[in-house]
């Protein structure tokens, strides 16, 4: 039995078969492209490099006020990538009770009797498993500190002598800088300098 209405239109084609991409029914952005407003479909990413992030803006691990506004300051994209990685290296690693691989082993220096090559060599790798944890890092390119003939090759304004004193004075105190060139998804390059002793 059916309902009572007006007769089908002879113009309509009952239940057409529409070919559908089977990628189109699990891709968001393409669901958001054919059904813009779709309850559930998140709407489509602009276009242009991935964004390095936002985020409150400190200073020595306290909240910075806007003195615009009187509230807290915020900062974004290379700003907020690189307050992330300078706050990842001074945390000592298994500190996050939330995370506990963030953060840089800097205590196991003084663990074992090392000498200066060897905890060199350990900072280049902890400082590259340290930065690279960030997924905002696309690459860490270099790790070298003031003393090795890196530095030497990124600086051919700098004298000879210059350049033999700052080793001099670099081995002699054992107060080494260290530079880590990193590579952004955005595809930036930053530079971060820390330094302290080796001991």
């Amino acid at each position: 039995m059916s309902a009572p209405g007006p007769p089908p239109d002879p113009n309509l084609v009952p239940n057409p078969v529409v070919p559908v991409d089977p990628g189109v029914l699990t891709d968001p952005g393409a669901l958001a492209a054919l059904y813009p407003g779709l309850s559930g479909v998140p709407p489509a990413r602009p276009t242009g490099a991935p964004s390095l992030g936002h985020g409150l803006a400190l200073d020595d691990g306290d909240l910075v006020t806007d003195p615009r506004t009187g509230g807290p300051a915020g900062n974004q994209g290379p700003e907020t990538l690189l307050q992330a990685l300078l706050l990842a290296v001074e945390t000592q690693l298994g500190t996050d009770r939330l995370n506990t691989v963030f953060g840089f082993d800097r205590l196991a220096l003084g663990r074992y009797a090392l000498e200066a090559p060897a905890r060199k060599e350990y900072i280049r790798m902890e400082l590259l498993r340290c930065l690279s944890g960030d997924r905002r890092i696309a690459d860490v390119r270099e790790v070298f500190f003031q003393d090795d003939q890196r530095y030497r090759d990124l600086r051919p304004d700098l004298a000879p002598a210059t350049y033999e004193r700052i080793v001099q004075t670099a081995r002699a105190s054992r107060e080494y800088t260290v530079y880590a060139i990193v590579e952004t998804i955005a595809s930036s390059t930053l530079i971060l300098t820390s330094g302290g002793r080796l001991d």
